[in-house]
């Protein structure tokens, strides 16, 4: 029920999937720390591709379990280092010449015994934390700026995750954190109610709010509410803890990145954390929580991907796909502070090209809004739970 092994594709049946070039995307591409994986899915020794805003990113570990992040290109010949590299203890070794890199990027042997030419990867800034790859976007190369906060990993399961493609952009993802307005709209199936418990606040690079929601439990027709302590850092990641009775918490995950012109990548994730019964003998307490704590998060993860994100009728993914982005949207009291939380974003894209810029008040000017379409397009879904493995590119 919540493990598949493999990738699993639905191809659009109505209309083509038609994203905007990139001079017509209404919102640039911004920078900071986007999720390409978790970490138990790149074991030492595998090379794996992910894509990036508009581009290649090649992920290695080394047989000592470090991990480097490398646009794909061998500063050699060109071979795509994705497709046939291979690792040979804390090397990168291009499939072409078999030329080696190591971890700093710097070529460390070729194939013909011959002192290596002074050639280097272009390396880009990686983090593992909470269980999650991390890989640093910055479109003038300059380097980190800030970093994603550590949380408590002690007694949690490994992240547990599926993967979503379609039409949108990161930034579309995130604003459901403070859109309290559609809760009560779009998720009436499983939804009775929603409201902000803490308002939206701002901390620098990052922002926080909590909302109180009262959910339907499946199968049992009854309700359960709980606080949702939501932590948003740059526009690539969302993290929303819950605490449950007993010592119980679960985790949650919005992972959102650019791949294209209007296109992006979502990396749903969720993590739980069981507390064992102090009846249970000591020996059988760790085990006992390991196993119910990895039970949970996949049943977490399965309902919230299918209770809320991708339902025909009901779910996030099918607006967010066909949506427009407009940057003077007619407010009414009650749908959030979506102008500050845009405003507050803004840091994240480039200088003179920032969406919120023209933005002056909470709710729309009284002037016509000018008319915005989005081309007719489609979802394309790629899931993948279980083993959480993507295609290598």
């Amino acid at each position: 029920m919540f493990r598949r092994k493999n990738l699993n594709y639905t191809v659009p049946t109505e209309g083509d999937i038609t994203p905007y070039s990139p001079a017509e995307s209404p919102l640039p591409d911004p920078s900071g720390w986007f999720c390409l994986g978790t970490s138990h899915t790149v074991r030492p020794g595998a090379v794996v591709t992910r894509r990036l805003l508009e581009q290649d990113v090649v992920l290695w570990r080394a047989r000592s379990g470090r991990l480097t992040a490398t646009r794909p290109y061998c500063p050699h010949l060109g071979a795509h280092l994705g497709r046939g590299g291979t690792v040979r203890g804390e090397d990168i070794v291009c499939s072409f010449h078999a030329f080696a890199f190591g971890p700093d990027g710097a070529c460390k042997a070729t194939a013909y015994g011959t002192r290596p030419p002074k050639a280097r990867l272009a390396l880009l800034p990686v983090e593992e934390v909470n269980g999650l790859i991390m890989v640093w976007y910055h479109p003038e190369g300059e380097p980190p700026a800030w970093r994603i906060p550590a949380l408590p990993t002690a007694g949690w399961s490994p992240p547990h995750y599926s993967l979503t493609e379609s039409p949108g952009h990161p930034q579309e993802v995130l604003e459901n954190a403070i859109d309290v307005g559609h809760l009560g709209t779009l998720h009436t199936t499983v939804m009775t109610g929603g409201s902000a418990a803490e308002p939206f606040r701002e901390n620098g690079t990052g922002c926080t709010t909590t909302l109180r929601l009262a959910a339907r439990i499946p199968f049992t027709g009854r309700t359960y509410t709980s606080d949702y302590r939501i932590r948003i850092h740059g526009v690539g990641y969302l993290v929303a803890d819950i605490d449950l009775r007993m010592g119980i918490g679960l985790r949650v995950w919005a992972l959102p990145v650019v791949t294209g012109p209007w296109r992006m990548q979502v990396r749903w994730a969720a993590s739980a954390r069981v507390p064992a019964p102090r009846l249970l003998p000591p020996p059988l307490r760790e085990p006992f929580a390991a196993g119910a704590s990895r039970l949970l998060a996949r049943l977490t993860h399965w309902f919230n991907h299918t209770r809320f994100i991708m339902p025909e009728k009901g779910g996030d993914l099918p607006v967010w796909s066909a949506k427009t982005f407009l940057h003077h949207p007619r407010l009414a009291q009650g749908d959030g502070p979506f102008m500050r939380w845009r405003r507050w974003a803004d840091q994240f894209y480039p200088a003179g090209a920032r969406p919120a810029d023209t933005a002056r008040a909470e709710t729309h000017p009284a002037e016509a809004a000018r008319a915005e379409t989005v081309p007719p397009s489609a979802v394309a879904t790629i899931t993948t739970t279980g083993s959480s493995r993507e295609n290598h590119r």
